[in-house]
């Protein structure tokens, strides 16, 4: 089988370690520390950050107590935030110092907030890769906004009161509807169920919310937005597959006890009012 450092050079292995992480770090799982630390060294870093993220957490922990400390430093440099506090929660407390003097001060405040949740928190796995918005803005204003960005990737919309307090998730469709140009964005907001920052991921993937949703916002004790989490996040850490383990009994259980729910709430309200 081939060592780790032969895919620098494979270019059709590097092309497919960028594009296809989770699947490269399980082939890489089959490599000795001695191939990843070489690896590491010489892949680019943004391919670096997301594979090292990646892998289990055990080889991680490994891994990142013998990689050089100014090549970690530039990992998480250019690591998105997900991926850095991935990395970071499986190093030393002993090594934060010197890692994060290449960080920015804004990247290193972050963070450093961010581990101050338990380790496989909710909040210690979010990104801060969302729009935030104001739940008094009209929808045709935020809708203005995002034409004239020069940002054109995919991020998902949070709207927030003016204390920061979670508020729903907004639709660009909703936003870009023509019968909605004059609302404001809280009106038309999804009230979604938040996940709570303290919870473990392995708790957090049964939430029912990911049925319908992919990534959810996080929040404090006080209701503040933390940032989002995605479920392929929550799976990696909590060690599950990313697949939805769709119970159609379960689902059709718990429909079946909310509409028993609702009727019985809308007797008790027609039997009250005829009284």
């Amino acid at each position: 089988m081939k060592k780790a450092h032969a895919v620098l050079e494979d270019p059709l292995l590097l092309q497919f370690a960028a594009d296809k992480p989770d699947e490269m770090a399980a082939w890489l799982g089959l490599c000795d520390l001695g191939d990843l630390s070489e690896l590491f060294e010489s892949l680019p870093l943004e391919s670096a950050a997301s594979l090292a993220a990646r892998l289990p957490s055990l080889q991680l922990t490994g891994q990142m107590s013998t990689l050089d400390a100014d090549i970690l430093s530039q990992i998480l440099t250019t690591a998105r935030n997900d991926d850095a506090v991935a990395l970071v929660s499986h190093i030393s407390e002993s090594r934060y110092p010197s890692l994060l003097e290449a960080v920015s001060t804004e990247q290193r405040r972050e963070l450093y907030e961010l581990l101050e949740f338990p380790t496989h928190s909710v909040a210690s796995l979010v990104s801060t890769g969302f729009i935030r918005v104001q739940d008094d803005i009209a929808c045709g204003a935020f809708s203005e906004q995002l034409s004239k960005s020069t940002d054109t990737s995919a991020r998902p919309v949070i709207v927030v009161d003016k204390e920061g307090k979670y508020r729903g998730i907004l639709s660009l469709q909703a936003a870009y509807a023509r019968k909605n140009h004059s609302r404001s964005v809280g009106e038309v907001a999804f009230a979604v169920d938040a996940l709570n920052g303290l919870t473990d991921a392995a708790t957090a993937l049964s939430a029912r919310q990911w049925l319908n949703y992919t990534v959810l916002p996080v929040v404090d004790g006080r209701h503040r937005v933390l940032g989002v989490v995605s479920r392929a996040a929550l799976a990696r850490v909590a060690g599950v597959s990313e697949t939805l383990d769709f119970n159609f009994e379960k689902v059709v259980t718990e429909l079946a006890a909310g509409y028993i729910e609702t009727c019985a709430k809308v007797l008790e309200s027609v039997l009250g009012k005829s009284k």
